[in-house]
């Protein structure tokens, strides 16, 4: 077994847009245990030029895009740096999401233990993202394996990425790591995931599930609903309809059922927007656009749409929205 992250060439890209301060603190978290850090700025602008000196002046690297260009592009600009100084492995992070030096010993050490026990091992990720189990089965040697991992958190050798190649820009975001796992399987990898190990963040906003959604489930279900962002739901609209153009011969029961969960979620989110006909110009333009194979960032008629739409139905509290960083 490899002894420290350092001796396997790991280099962590995290991606960033309008940073905050606290992402000094991950920062720091990491530095000495990992090759390097990198930071790439997704086209923040001035605004965030404060923050990413001083980010620098801690030790990372940061790389600037010129314009807002999407998760995938700002991820694929610090993968392609970290190769060019020889990386072995990338860890992805979100600039929200906080992982212990310790952690990365651990993703890699899951890693190598399932290379040695005869897995075509992609990636590895925490067991756990927030309260979300990433695990879809065991193995017979005990190897946790994944099915619907989160990119942040992910350490991939760069192995990988020559084999099926990096992440898929013209998403922009959302379902960029579905595509991804989905490249994964198809060529024949796997995820597997760490035993124990936990990577804390957000899982969007949490909202009370009207009466009428709680008889209609018969009670069942949790207490409240998970709503995005409104602007994601054209990114998620749009990029389910590629993703499963893409994949929907090679992966049927994945594509499916995936199918299957997010069409109940979008007509949940379409029954509590306010108002409803904008989600609805929302939809039809992701509709329109993933036929017309018009990718990248969302049109600025979408945006606005997106920007003037609330959710009818109080926000709630849970343990997700707790303080990122774990004691």
């Amino acid at each position: 077994m490899i002894g420290s992250p350092r001796d396997a060439g790991i280099h962590v890209v995290i991606s960033a847009f309008r940073p905050e301060p606290d992402l000094l603190a991950g920062i720091a978290e990491l530095h000495g245990n990992v090759d390097s850090v990198i930071v790439v700025d997704d086209g923040s602008g001035s605004s965030a030029d404060d923050v990413l000196a001083t980010i620098e002046a801690a030790g990372a690297t940061v790389l600037r895009l010129p314009e807002n260009s999407g998760i995938a592009a700002a991820l694929n600009a610090g993968i392609e740096h970290a190769r060019s100084l020889g990386a072995g492995h990338v860890l992805t992070l979100d600039q929200d999401s906080r992982l212990p030096a310790a952690s990365v010993a651990e993703l890699l050490a899951a890693l190598e233990q399932a290379t040695e026990r005869g897995h075509a091992a992609a990636f590895a990720v925490p067991e756990m993202f927030a309260s979300v189990s990433q695990v879809a089965s065991r193995a017979e040697d005990g190897t946790l394996l994944t099915r619907h991992s989160i990119q942040s958190g992910m350490l991939v050798p760069v192995t990988t990425f020559e084999a099926v190649g990096t992440l898929r820009a013209d998403l922009f975001i959302d379902l960029v790591d579905t595509e991804f796992e989905l490249r994964c399987t198809s060529a024949g990898l796997v995820g597997v995931a760490a035993p124990g190990v936990r990577l804390p963040h957000s899982l969007g906003a949490a909202y009370e599930r009207p009466t009428w959604l709680r008889l209609v489930t018969f009670g069942l279900g949790p207490k409240d609903v998970t709503l995005s962002t409104p602007f994601r739901y054209y990114y998620r609209v749009r990029n389910r309809i590629v993703v499963n153009r893409e994949f929907r011969r090679t992966q049927r029961a994945w594509i499916a059922r995936d199918t299957l969960v997010e069409v109940l979620h979008f007509v949940v989110a379409a029954t509590l927007a306010r108002p409803r006909r904008a989600l609805w110009r929302l939809y039809r333009a992701a509709i329109s656009d993933a036929r017309a194979g018009r990718m990248g960032r969302a049109s600025e008629a979408s945006m606005q749409d997106a920007a003037g739409i609330r959710w009818a139905t109080p926000r709630v509290q849970r343990l997700d929205d707790a303080p990122l960083v774990e004691g």
